[in-house]
C-alpha cells in the first residue's frame, strides 16, 4: 500500500513533503460542517466521508475538486467534498493502474501493461481515453510529492498544470501534449550529458539528477562538473525558466518542494553544520539560514501569505519573506500546511504502530499553540483537498478512503479523543482468574509500570501487563496491551480493523480479532501478535514464542 521512497547513495538527495492539511486555532469546520468562529480552537478530527473500493490499489491523486482513486484497471473520479463517485474510467481489463495525476482536464495514468508500463491519457469530464504512449517510466512525480532519481535508463514522468515531461532513456526529456499525447518538444536532459554517458558506459546505477515538481514546473538538482545546479523547466515548451548554482559541500545537497516553494539544504560534514535556502516558484530567493548538527530529511512545508514554513530535518522554521525568522520549534518531519495550521502526518508515536490509532501534531501558524490530536482510524495520509485530510487504509478485499477535518468539540482530554483517563482500564484486570486458570498454567500478573502515559496524558492504570507462569517455560509468557479506548464498541472495531497489512499474512480469527505479523518479520516468525477489539478497547496480545497461546487469549478477550 505504501508508495516506496526512491533512494540512492551519493551527495544529491531529494525528499519531499508528504502532503497533509488541517485547521488550527483559527478557522476550520465545526461538527455540523459550519466554519468555526475565529476564536474557537479545533481540538478533534472528525470523519467527513469514507468509501471502500475493490481491487489492487494504485497511487492516488488529490486536488481541491476531486480525488482520483486507481484500483485494478479502473480510476474512480470522486468528489473531494462528499466522496461521491462522479464517474469511473476503465483501461483494458488485463491492465493495472499504477498511478495517476491531473493536468488541466486530462488524467495521466501510469499503467502496467503486460510486462512493461505505458502512459495513458483520459478526459476527466467524459472518461474517454484520449491517447496511449509506450514510455517506460519509474513513476509519476506530482507537485509537492516524492521525487524520483534519474538513472541512465528510465526516469520519472512529471505532471504539472503546465503539462507533461517524460524523462526517458539516455537522458532525453520529452514534452507531451496533454490532449493528444503527441511529442511537442524534445531535448537532452537539464544536466551535464557527460554524466549520463559515463553512467551508461559503466553500466551502474550512478545518477546525475533528482527531479521533483512544483505546481507549474519540473525542478531538477544535478551535477555539472564541479557545480551543483538547481533548475526549473517549463513542461509547456521545455524552456529553462530559471537556474541557480548551489554551494557544493562535502556532506551533500538535498532539496524538496511544495506547490510554490523549493527548499535546498547543503551540508558541510567537516563542520557539522548546513545552510539552507528557500526559493519561490519563479526562482527568487525568499529566505535562508544555517542549521547546527543537521539530521534527517528536509521538508518544504509551504507558504501562507508572506510566511514560509520549512523543516530542516530537526526543527520547523517559520520565516518571513524578507528572510527573518518568526519562530523555530521541534516538530515531526512529515508536515503539511493549511491556511490555519501546520499538521503532521498520522504518526502513531509508538513502535507498535499497527495497534494504535493515528495521531497528528497540530501547530497554529503563530507557533504559540500546539496539540496532539488522534485520528478516528489508522491509515496513510495521501493528500489534502482544501481543509480535508484524505487518508487511505488497506482492507481485506480492497482499500478504504476517508476524508478527515479538524473540528471543535466539548472534550476534556483531546489527546485521548475525549475519553477520560479514568476510562482506560488496568491491563492486568482484563483476564479474570477463571480465564487465566483455563489456560493450564498458574500465572502471575506483572504490570508494566512505565506504561501509564498515552500521547502525553497520564492514565491511572498500567496499559501493559505481562503474564508469566510460576513454573512453566518462557514459551508460556504473554502480554496484553491496551492500545486505545474508543468512544464506543463500534469505533473500537473500526480502529482495530483499519489499515491492517493484509498482504503480509494477516489472519482473521473472528469478527473482531486478527493475527498481524510484526513489521520486518519473515514468514518463518510464526508467533504473530493479535489485534482485538473488546468492547471499547483496542488490545494487542503477544507471545513471541507461542502463537497458539496468542490465539487462545485473543479469542477469550474478543468474546
Amino acid at each position: 500500500m505504501r508508495r516506496p521512497f526512491s533512494r540512492a547513495a551519493g551527495a544529491l538527495t531529494l525528499l519531499v513533503l508528504a502532503a497533509c492539511t488541517g485547521a488550527g486555532d483559527e478557522g476550520g469546520a465545526a461538527g455540523d460542517g459550519k466554519p468555526l468562529p475565529s476564536s474557537a480552537r479545533a481540538n478533534a478530527f472528525e470523519t467527513v466521508w469514507s468509501r471502500s473500493v475493490r481491487g489492487q490499489a494504485g497511487v492516488p491523486a488529490v486536488t481541491d475538486d476531486v480525488v482520483l482513486v486507481p484500483h485494478g484497471h479502473m480510476i474512480d473520479v470522486r468528489d473531494a467534498r462528499t466522496g461521491r463517485n462522479r464517474r469511473t474510467l476503465r483501461a483494458d481489463p488485463t491492465d493495472q493502474i499504477v498511478g495517476v495525476n491531473l493536468t488541466g482536464e486530462v488524467i495521466v495514468a501510469r499503467v502496467a501493461h503486460n510486462s512493461f508500463t505505458i502512459l495513458v491519457g483520459f478526459d476527466v469530464r467524459t472518461g474517454r481515453q484520449l491517447w496511449t504512449q509506450p514510455y517506460e517510466t519509474r513513476g509519476i512525480v506530482m507537485p509537492g510529492e516524492e521525487p524520483e532519481v534519474e538513472l541512465y535508463g528510465t526516469g520519472p514522468v512529471i505532471v504539472t498544470e503546465r503539462g507533461i515531461v517524460v524523462h526517458a532513456h539516455g537522458g532525453r526529456n520529452i514534452g507531451l501534449n496533454p490532449r493528444t499525447g503527441e511529442t511537442i518538444w524534445q531535448q537532452q536532459a537539464e544536466c551535464d550529458n557527460r554524466a549520463y554517458t559515463a553512467a551508461g558506459a559503466l553500466g551502474d546505477s550512478y545518477y546525475a539528477a533528482i527531479t521533483g515538481a512544483t505546481a507549474r514546473y519540473s525542478v531538477t538538482l544535478c551535477r555539472e562538473g564541479p557545480r551543483t545546479v538547481l533548475k526549473a523547466t517549463d513542461p509547456h515548451d521545455g524552456d529553462i525558466v530559471w537556474r541557480t548554482d548551489m554551494e557544493r559541500r562535502g556532506g551533500g545537497t538535498k532539496f524538496s518542494t511544495s506547490k510554490d516553494v523549493v527548499g535546498v539544504r547543503s551540508t558541510d560534514a567537516g563542520n557539522n553544520e548546513a545552510s539552507f535556502a528557500l526559493f519561490d516558484e519563479s526562482g527568487d530567493r525568499m529566505a535562508g539560514g544555517t542549521v547546527k548538527d543537521p539530521v534527517g530529511d528536509i521538508r518544504t512545508v509551504g507558504r501562507v501569505a508572506e510566511t514560509v514554513y520549512f523543516h530542516d530535518g530537526r526543527q520547523l522554521h517559520a520565516l518571513r519573506a524578507d528572510g527573518s525568522t518568526l519562530w523555530v520549534q521541534d516538530a515531526p518531519g512529515h508536515l503539511g500546511l493549511s491556511a490555519q495550521a501546520v499538521v503532521s502526518d498520522g504518526e502513531t508515536l509508538t513502535p507498535r504502530s499497527v495497534q494504535r490509532t493515528g495521531v497528528s501534531v497540530v501547530i497554529d501558524l503563530s507557533g504559540k499553540k500546539r496539540a496532539t490530536l488522534p485520528w478516528p482510524l489508522r491509515g496513510e495520509l495521501v493528500g489534502m483537498s482544501g481543509e480535508l485530510l484524505i487518508v487511505r487504509g488497506g482492507e481485506e478485499d480492497g482499500t478504504r478512503y476517508t476524508a478527515l477535518r479538524l473540528t471543535r468539540r466539548d472534550l476534556k482530554e483531546p489527546a485521548l479523543g475525549g475519553v477520560a483517563p479514568s476510562d482506560w482500564p488496568d491491563a492486568c484486570s482484563l483476564l479474570s482468574d477463571e480465564q487465566l486458570d483455563g489456560l493450564g498454567e498458574v500465572y502471575r500478573r506483572l504490570p508494566v509500570g512505565t506504561s501509564r502515559t498515552v500521547f502525553g496524558v497520564e492514565v491511572p492504570h498500567p496499559t501493559q501487563c505481562r503474564f508469566a507462569g510460576e513454573s512453566g517455560p518462557d514459551t508460556d509468557i504473554f502480554q496484553i496491551a491496551v492500545r486505545w479506548v474508543a468512544a464506543d464498541s463500534d469505533a473500537a472495531g473500526e480502529i482495530a480493523a483499519s489499515d491492517l497489512p493484509w498482504d503480509t499474512g494477516v489472519e482473521r480469527l473472528g469478527r473482531s480479532a486478527f493475527l498481524v505479523p510484526e513489521p520486518g518479520t519473515s514468514e518463518l516468525d510464526l508467533a504473530r501478535p493479535a489485534v482485538v477489539s473488546s468492547g471499547r478497547y483496542v488490545l494487542d496480545i503477544s507471545a513471541p514464542k507461542n502463537e497458539k497461546l496468542v490465539r487462545r487469549v485473543a479469542l477469550l478477550l474478543a468474546g
